[in-house]
């Protein structure tokens, strides 16, 4: 039980999955909190969720390469030690190599067989099946081209993410473009151009960004892979040394079948690496055929979204300007309008003002009439003031009064006596011609 938990979490530590959604993780933090903001990064790698889920492959692809890199570094110092006991003189005889796996067993690494142990192991096992190690330079040879083919077959992960990485960046042109043409809105042109511009944005940043991502990956891939065949160079030498001339022959070559055997397998060999060869060449012919046309593909998708794009825009500017022209017209025709209201409205209001200048003239006549009629008061005033100084002046003010009220009195009774029709009627009105009290 504790060994099988050991083999868990050594698979966990050395799963590209896990070290992929950490790197990403770490990447991405600083970013959502606000402590890497460049607006570089912000655009690349944090504009779309297309661009999250191209960033998270890059870094899980790049965690499978740190993985490898650092097992092949380990595995090509170990290749440079032998791992077998010395060859003794004279030789061994095929019956120890029960002995020499279980060495080859007690000297595995924790993390796991390395090359070399396993190259070691296989090549043990089939001298210990056969008895004999008189295949043993054919078994190492196939051995070597078998952990080759295995080598290439521990890059398919690795060749997925590469290969889908881009696949994403055009998923994120097919959908930015797809979001530019659902924003043209033709009857609001200005309005809608900073979305289109938008999508447009996202369908080119995302393909740069997977393009970017995916060259970086395949250069950190031809490294590695040249560091790990330098390795498999390594573990060919080694083995060699180990093996070749450390077992007895045997007199079984001598046998007739074993003769016939390995005349049909030198006969069967060459035919086997002429289809292996013929095969690698029709994979690599298909592979270079559905390239190009995925290129061809891209490229004429690429044609009839721009000319679908330019005319729809070029329709949209032709549509847009004969509003703008018909609009101008409207407008014109409702200023003359509302400058004839508004010239109407000048004339009336300068007839009012006419008017009232009039009306302003008769007031300004009866105003100067107020004054003269003033000023004449103003003389009553002034003559009335000094006949009443006048007659508080004279002495005999009391007895004329009182003289006055006596002859009143006595005009009065004599006017009483007189009959009705002898009374005539007294004029006590001022004189014209005097002007002021006697």
């Amino acid at each position: 039980m504790l060994n099988k938990l050991n083999q868990i979490s050594a698979a966990l530590f050395r799963s590209p999955l896990l070290w992929g959604a950490m790197l990403t993780v770490g990447f991405y933090a600083p970013i959502e909190a606000g402590i890497l903001n460049h607006p570089e990064v912000l655009r690349y790698f944090a504009g779309h969720w297309v661009e999250y889920v191209e960033t998270g492959m890059f870094f899980v692809g790049l965690s499978a390469l740190a993985i490898k890199a650092l097992d092949v570094s380990a595995q090509l110092g170990q290749a440079q030690r032998p791992l077998l006991p010395p060859i003794p003189s004279g030789g061994q005889p095929a019956s120890d190599c029960a002995y020499l796996l279980e060495f080859v067993a007690s000297k595995q690494p924790p993390s796991g067989p390395s090359y070399l142990s396993r190259r070691l192991t296989e090549a043990l096992r089939s001298i210990h099946r056969k008895g004999s190690a008189e295949t043993l330079d054919a078994d190492l040879k196939y051995l070597s081209e078998l952990d080759a083919a295995r080598v290439a077959q521990s890059y398919a992960f690795i060749r997925i993410v590469i290969w889908a990485i881009p696949i994403l960046g055009f998923l994120g042109t097919v959908i930015g473009i797809t979001m530019s043409i659902a924003n043209l809105n033709p009857k609001q042109l200005e309005q809608s151009l900073p979305e289109v511009t938008g999508g447009l944005g996202v369908a080119f940043d995302t393909t740069a960004l997977a393009l970017a991502l995916s060259i970086v990956l395949m250069f950190t891939q031809f490294l590695v892979d040249k560091l790990e065949s330098r390795l498999l160079a390594e573990v060919d030498d080694r083995a060699s040394a180990e093996l070749l001339g450390r077992f007895r022959g045997e007199m079984v070559a001598h046998d007739p079948l074993m003769l016939a055997v390995r005349r049909m397998v030198d006969a069967i060999l060459p035919n086997t690496d002429r289809l292996v060869a013929r095969q690698a060449e029709l994979w690599r012919s298909t592979i270079d055929a559905a390239h190009s046309r995925w290129s061809e593909l891209t490229a004429a998708s690429g044609q009839r979204i721009e000319a679908a794009l330019a005319g729809a825009l070029d329709t949209s500017l032709k549509a847009h300007s004969q509003r703008l022209i018909e609009a101008e017209q409207s407008l014109a025709e409702a200023s003359v309008n509302r400058w004839g209201v508004v010239q109407q409205s000048l004339e009336k209001t300068s007839a009012h003002l006419a008017t009232q200048q009039m009306e302003l003239r008769r007031q300004g006549e009866i105003l100067l009439k107020v004054v003269e009629a003033t000023d004449q008061i103003s003389q009553l005033e002034t003559t009335l003031n000094r006949n009443l100084q006048s007659l508080a002046g004279a002495k005999n003010f009391e007895e004329t009064v009182v003289s006055l009220a006596a002859a009143i009195q006595l005009l009065s009774a004599r006017l009483g006596s007189l009959p009705a029709g002898d009374v005539r009627s007294v004029d006590l009105s001022r004189p014209k011609h005097l002007g002021h009290a006697a």
